[in-house]
């Protein structure tokens, strides 16, 4: 390997911190965003206690529709859709990657595989409950005081209280009509036929 000319390792000493002190400027301005936009969400929530925090970059619609409690804490990169009704109690702590919907679209509509209308199904979350990086949660769940919620778990239903859940190997959870999916597919009752999905 050829050894660096004298000029070539002062210029890189020299862009070394350099690039050092851009990226920690990068890093801190990227961090005053994330604070404006965290004051902003909290000032649009339908109610929220003290102490409550939502840390690194996030993704959530419907805040007029959100109730949190105090204490409560979610962690970065989460995605809530809380336009059907969300309610989350005091003192629960939710890991990194949350994704989380109270509203679902209608699939025994006017289209394949399902239409535009969204059904509000709302998620209430107790007190004290503890969920884990990478848990999702489906519009219509209600999860209890003190459960917890295992990393990486897909939860629907009912959690009673003090439950700990993860996840099992998936199950068939029901059936489409089969005539009525037929006679729209036979029809050409596609949704999203220039290209672009629709609301999801």
């Amino acid at each position: 390997m050829a050894e660096q000319s004298p000029l070539r390792r002062l210029r890189d000493a020299c862009l070394r911190p350099l690039s050092s002190w851009l990226r920690a400027i990068e890093s801190e301005d990227r961090r005053r965003h994330w604070d404006r936009e965290r004051a902003a969400l909290l000032d649009e929530l339908k109610s929220c206690g003290q102490g409550t925090y939502v840390r690194g970059e996030f993704r959530i619609s419907g805040a007029s529709e959100i109730e949190l409690g105090s204490n409560v804490h979610v962690g970065p990169n989460a995605f809530v859709r809380g336009e059907g009704g969300l309610r989350i109690g005091d003192n629960t702590h939710i890991s990194r990657n949350l994704v989380l919907y109270t509203v679902n679209h209608r699939h025994e509509g006017t289209r394949v595989p399902y239409d535009e209308v969204l059904v509000d199904d709302p998620v209430v979350i107790g007190r004290n409950v503890w969920i884990g990086m990478n848990v999702t949660i489906a519009p219509g769940t209600k999860i209890g005081n003190g459960a917890i919620i295992g990393l990486g778990t897909r939860v629907f239903g009912e959690i009673p209280p003090l439950a700990i859940v993860g996840s099992e190997k998936w199950r068939v959870l029901g059936q489409r009509d089969a005539e009525h999916y037929r006679a729209l597919d036979e029809a050409g009752a596609y949704g999203a036929k220039d290209g672009r999905a629709l609301d999801t």
